[in-house]
């Protein structure tokens, strides 16, 4: 069996989030199953390829391809400088953009946005690498063509017009991101001829006629012979509608794809793994819990009660991660009424948008609150590391893999009850805890329920060590595998019928 497994970031290469991550690990488990995988990115960088002429938009794009691996797994980069290196793209000289000087952005990196229209960059870019991965399957001729995300959703739609035969499987790592983009503003490009296509253009439609736009990630569901995202909890959320009342994200307006994929057999959660740095022997946990010890004292210098439970956060500064915190609650924000719990310290380092870093910005002072608002790795391993309890209070997580980090340092995670949230972390009331968690049939009932954690984490930390060294422990020992991930892929989306 020969895979094509094509993402539009892949570690160690090209890294923004969960997809990089994953693109550089699971393939290399893949092929310790037996798997003829190869792996196809965008060249972000700049060096002589050989390649290939793309017709694209009317005119002839240079696609430069290289081989090169991970732990033997080849790798296929796909290079092009109008769409992967310059400031902006060729293609932003076209209608609507009257001056696109206005417009620049660095194309050298995996995702961007110009700001003028919502995906339009991203969009131009990876229909444009979608065209050029045909040439690949076309050399290739691969038995199954597997892709991440949206962004390479056009290719389906390209090869479904063109009747290649390969199999197609998606893997949704985020279906709040669905490359919806106007009809208007794709006139005249390659995908036009998909949305003009008499049944094809149909699946490519948005399902919500008043926006009147087209939907790169419909269409790859529609036209994949088998779907799976991250997690079995999150497969399940993507089949049930959006409910803001209760913070719920649910399907984002795909709930009634999802739902017809699962109802035929198509739709699959599979978890996905961690790459350990350790074995999880007794000895090994109690080197970290040594290391760990003085890794706090660090952190914890200035605060006022420095032997005080110490929640770390790591990441980024948005809203899937902050806006349960800066919800109000009887009158003060949530972190507000975190920050009044006796014994309780936060360390942080956070960075994205400036509502976010402006908000914790304003608690900078504090005599139990530390906050590092810039791109800090080093300081990130010390709070992974140094903190008691690891807080992820987010609205969504499609799997999540700072909570098995944070697990894998004997830090248990205080989670919210969502997504790959629930498939990784046991409440401490369970005999077999190895976390704490939240959730609420209201939004006042999740507000509360989150302080109710915190406090419930701090009562344990302070009252009962012994048991809470214990669940350390268990979360320690704990292995998520991409081995284990591995066979669920190759039994469910790649040999299934």
């Amino acid at each position: 069996m020969k895979v094509l497994y094509i993402a539009a970031e892949c570690k160690p290469f090209s890294k923004t989030g969960g997809v990089g991550d994953v693109a550089g690990e699971l393939p290399v488990a893949l092929k310790q199953q037996g798997v003829d995988i190869e792996i196809v990115t965008p060249w972000y960088g700049s060096i002589t390829l050989p390649g290939a002429d793309i017709p694209f938009n009317g005119r002839a794009e240079r696609a430069g391809i290289v081989t090169t691996d991970v732990k033997g797994v080849p790798v296929n980069f796909i290079r092009n400088s109008a769409y992967f290196e310059t400031d902006y793209s060729r293609g932003l000289v076209r209608p609507p953009f009257e001056n696109p000087d206005l417009f620049k952005k660095d194309y050298s990196r995996p995702y961007v946005d110009s700001g003028k229209i919502p995906f339009y960059d991203d969009a131009l870019r990876f229909s444009f690498f979608s065209e050029a991965c045909l040439e690949l399957i076309r050399r290739k001729k691969p038995d199954v063509v597997h892709i991440n995300d949206w962004v390479l959703g056009y290719l389906f739609g390209y090869m479904a017009l063109e009747k290649m035969p390969q199999k197609r499987v998606l893997t949704i790592h985020n279906i709040g991101y669905q490359g919806n983009i106007g009809r208007e503003s794709i006139k005249g490009w390659n995908i036009e001829r998909i949305a003009k296509h008499k049944s094809v253009g149909k699946l490519f439609a948005d399902p919500r006629p008043k926006w009147k736009s087209v939907n790169a990630l419909r269409l790859a569901m529609e036209l994949a012979d088998q779907v799976n995202t991250v997690s079995p909890t999150y497969k399940r959320e993507m089949t049930e509608a959006e409910n803001p009342a209760r913070y719920f994200e649910g399907g984002k307006g795909l709930e009634k794809v999802s739902q017809r994929l699962d109802d035929a057999g198509k739709l699959h959660g599979i978890l996905n793994g961690f790459e350990y740095k350790s074995d999880p022997t007794d000895a090994a946990f109690e080197k970290l819990i040594a290391e760990k010890s003085k890794t706090k004292k660090s952190l914890s210098r200035g605060f006022a009660k420095p032997k005080g439970l110490l929640l770390g956060f790591v990441g980024r500064a948005v809203e899937q991660k902050f806006k349960l915190l800066k919800e109000s609650l009887d009158g003060k924000c949530v972190l507000e009424h975190i920050l009044e719990i006796p014994n309780v310290n936060i360390a942080l380092v956070a960075t994205g948008m400036k509502e976010y870093e402006d908000f914790l910005h304003g608690f900078v002072g504090r005599s139990n609150f530390s906050a590092t608002l810039e791109f800090a790795p080093g300081k990130a391993q010390e709070i992974s590391l140094g903190a008691d309890v690891f807080l992820m209070p987010s609205l969504f997580e499609p799997c999540g893999i700072t909570q098995m980090e944070s697990l894998s340092c004997a830090t248990p995670p205080l989670v919210r009850w969502t997504g790959g949230l629930v498939d990784t972390v046991k409440p401490h009331t369970d005999p077999k805890g190895t976390g704490f968690g939240f959730d609420g049939r209201t939004a006042r009932e999740v507000l509360e329920n989150l302080v109710q954690a915190v406090k419930a984490a701090e009562r344990m930390y302070r009252e009962q060590p012994e048991k809470f060294l214990d669940m350390q422990k268990r979360g320690f020992k704990q292995r998520f595998l991409w081995s284990t991930a591995a066979k669920e892929y190759v039994a469910k989306l790649y040999r299934s019928r």
